[in-house]
């Protein structure tokens, strides 16, 4: 009965986000706005480095006790019991479209539109206030590697996030958001808790 609930409020929220894109507010970012062979190449880059950060992460940077505390993880748990897994990946999804409108829609456009501030220094504290965000990992699993693992990635792609809503639009960040969580959940999963 929680997790309808939560997933009931996620759902109302993304509503509520939606919202004021039909009433036109930033709707300069729904849409490609530059797709130079030089846009296309940065994001292939940036995709490929991220991935490459993600992986290496999960090679490399979790401990026996980060891992103990990340099964705790509600996709990491539903894949290793086995229950939920279709609800937790929409749950997931409604997350990132969550986290992208307010984070770079929202914040982004103000930034740029109300605050007038330059490219550079909207994108930039767009990353830093989306990294600081993600300190709610301490308090969920109270665990310093994993807190640094979210706010160094998390900044990251809020830096390349913040470039591709600029030039490919809001969809594509989504995109890159969820594939990203999703490959990294799925590699530290593969690599430390499917049975074989």
């Amino acid at each position: 009965m929680q997790k309808i609930r939560k997933y009931s409020i996620l759902g109302i929220i993304c509503i509520i986000l939606l919202l004021p894109i039909f009433f036109g507010i930033y709707i300069e970012y729904l849409s490609i706005r530059e797709s130079t062979l030089n846009v296309i190449f940065i994001f292939i880059l940036g995709l490929i480095i991220l991935l490459f950060i993600n992986i290496m992460t999960v090679v490399y940077c979790y401990d026996t006790h980060s891992l103990e505390v990340f099964k705790e993880h509600d996709v990491i748990n539903a894949l290793i019991t086995k229950e939920n897994k279709p609800k937790l990946l929409l749950f997931l999804l409604l997350i990132m479209i969550i986290e992208e409108l307010i984070f770079r829609y929202y914040l982004i456009g103000f930034l740029l539109t109300q605050l007038e501030l330059d490219v550079i220094t909207a994108i930039f504290l767009s990353s830093i206030i989306f990294s600081l965000y993600h300190i709610h990992m301490w308090f969920k699993f109270k665990n310093l590697r994993i807190l640094i693992i979210y706010l160094s990635h998390s900044f990251l792609l809020g830096l390349f996030n913040g470039y591709i809503l600029l030039t490919l639009g809001i969809i594509p960040c989504i995109l890159v958001h969820y594939s990203l969580v999703l490959i990294s959940l799925l590699c530290i999963y593969r690599r430390y808790f499917r049975k074989t």
